[in-house]
């Protein structure tokens, strides 16, 4: 069974820092909160990884 999102790492390099792409102009506060939220998005599906990695490995510990 394979994890539904890939690792933090390779996230990382997928994705990139966003902020370096907002341009400026008038939706710019808009595109850094786009940019903002993709990124803790990222995050955030990092670490369910890492929850899910971790309560696989106590499930299979504890059998």
């Amino acid at each position: 069974m394979g994890n539904a999102y890939p690792t933090s790492r390779s996230q990382k390099h997928r994705f990139g820092p966003l902020s370096a792409q907002v341009d400026e102009g008038p939706d710019s506060d808009a595109s850094a909160a786009l940019a903002s939220l993709i990124e803790e998005n990222v995050r955030l599906r990092a670490l369910v990884v890492q929850l899910s990695d971790l309560v696989l490995k106590n499930l299979v510990a504890q059998k």
